[in-house]
């Protein structure tokens, strides 16, 4: 079990962004905000996932 803590302005970026794939069926990141809350989410995720297997990664594509 992994846990990521967001605050709210952080959720509301994400929720954002979900909702717009869901109605588009396109992930798209517009604006520095939004590539800045994914950037800072894949820095938290490969804190907690190190080391990263790129076999592993390759196998998710």
């Amino acid at each position: 079990m992994m846990k990521i803590e967001l605050n709210e302005h952080e959720a509301l970026i994400l929720y954002r962004l979900l909702c717009r794939w869901e109605s588009t069926g396109k992930l798209t990141v517009e604006g520095k905000e939004e590539s800045k809350m994914l950037w800072d989410l894949q820095c938290v995720l490969e804190k907690e996932l190190e080391p990263v297997d790129e076999a592993i990664t390759k196998r998710l594509v």
